[in-house]
C-alpha cells in the first residue's frame, strides 16, 4: 500500500512552480526596493494605483 503524502508540493511539478514563485517574488521585490530609492513619488503613486485597481476589481 502507498504512503500518504504529507505535503502538496511532493509532485516535482509543484516544486519548480514555487520555486518559480519566489524568483519572480524576488525579482519584483528588488525592483520595486530600486524604484523606491530612486522614485519614491512615482512609485507610491503607482502602488497606490494598483491597490485601487484591486480592490475596484473586486467589486464586480
Amino acid at each position: 500500500m502507498a504512503k500518504p503524502s504529507l505535503s502538496n508540493c511532493d509532485h516535482p511539478d509543484m516544486i519548480k512552480q514555487s520555486l518559480l514563485m519566489m524568483a519572480v517574488t524576488s525579482l519584483v521585490g528588488a525592483v520595486g526596493l530600486i524604484a523606491m530609492m530612486h522614485w519614491p513619488h512615482a512609485t507610491s503613486a503607482v502602488l497606490i494605483f494598483m491597490l485601487v485597481l484591486l480592490l475596484a476589481g473586486d467589486r464586480s
